[in-house]
């Protein structure tokens, strides 16, 4: 699989939706400041993100201008103020917030991006979040949800978003709610409706903390289970055939052969249909789960969070 094509059409076809202007994208939503196009407010955040970080590890300077020509002070606080609004403080709680954590980490990257209201903002999502998290940590029907309201996926993203000290603190005292509910993570099955895998979720979990002896050892079938009859019932398990790789995403190949990530991959890549098809079943969120797959292949993610985690006792 030649990687650099793969990073080539998936960059072209995250841009291509996130500017779309068609009616039917929810393009009412949020400030409108920037955030619109693509298919609603999550969709176009993490977008974004994709494209931000494509941009950085690909030198793509032209893309990277783009971006940061959306992506201004005026434009980033106008949605800061429009979430921080009483009548918008359920909106994109907790998982639209979570990938624009993740966002505005990529974005502090860029030396022309304004660092004192990314770093304030940034501080204020954390703090909503980790909030969300220990509000929602004794309910199992949260935890155990691969959906929006998926609360192993929001610990998830806020580890890799670089967070401050005293929010990682703050994390670690959650994991032993992690600890009760672990078996029954690991034996659950996917429902229709899931877009992550919960097994695939919480390995990656356990790699944002120091090795321990009892850590989960994700052993899944990483054969795509394709549905070539796609609908809005179902098309999130286009998204779960990504998610399942995404372990796999931390193996090192051996000598002279692909990965278990890659082969599997690649059969998401023989169809079209379960990646760059309809832009409202697969094209506005599928190209951004493989990319974070890739970032992850990539050492990228994780190996950041680590250099934060190691200060934790």
């Amino acid at each position: 699989m030649d990687r650099n094509r793969v990073v080539d059409e998936l960059k072209r076809i995250i841009y291509a939706d996130l500017v779309r202007v068609e009616p039917h994208c929810f393009t009412g939503v949020g400030a409108g400041a920037v955030f619109t196009g693509s298919f609603d407010w999550h969709s176009s955040v993490h977008a974004h993100w994709a494209l931000l970080s494509m941009a950085r590890l690909t030198h793509d300077a032209p893309l990277q201008r783009k971006l940061l020509s959306r992506l201004t002070p005026e434009n980033i606080q106008a949605e800061r103020t429009f979430l921080n609004n009483v009548e918008n403080i359920g909106f994109e709680m907790p998982y639209g917030r979570a990938w624009l954590l993740l966002m505005l980490a990529e974005l502090s990257n860029y030396e022309e991006s304004n660092n004192l209201l990314l770093d304030s903002f940034r501080e204020e999502l954390e703090q909503q979040l980790t909030l969300w998290l220990e509000q929602n940590s004794a309910l199992d029907k949260v935890i155990l949800n691969g959906s929006y309201q998926s609360w192993l996926f929001i610990f998830l993203l806020l580890q890799l978003s670089q967070p401050k000290l005293e929010t990682l603190h703050r994390l670690e005292a959650l994991r032993p709610r992690i600890e009760n509910v672990r078996e029954a993570i690991t034996t659950t099955q996917a429902e229709e409706s899931d877009s992550f895998y919960l097994p695939a979720i919480l390995f990656l979990v356990d790699q944002t903390k120091e090795p321990s002896g009892k850590d989960f050892s994700y052993c899944n079938d990483a054969t795509p289970q394709f549905n070539q009859n796609l609908s809005f019932k179902n098309c999130h398990q286009a998204g779960l055939n990504v998610v399942r790789l995404w372990p796999y995403a931390l193996d090192k190949p051996s000598r002279g052969g692909s990965s278990r990530f890659f082969k599997g991959l690649e059969k998401i890549l023989s169809q079209p249909d379960q990646w760059r098809g309809s832009f409202e079943l697969i094209s506005h969120w599928v190209p951004q789960f493989i990319w974070l797959g890739l970032m992850l292949e990539q050492g990228e993610l994780l190996e950041n969070h680590r250099s934060e985690s190691s200060a934790i006792t």
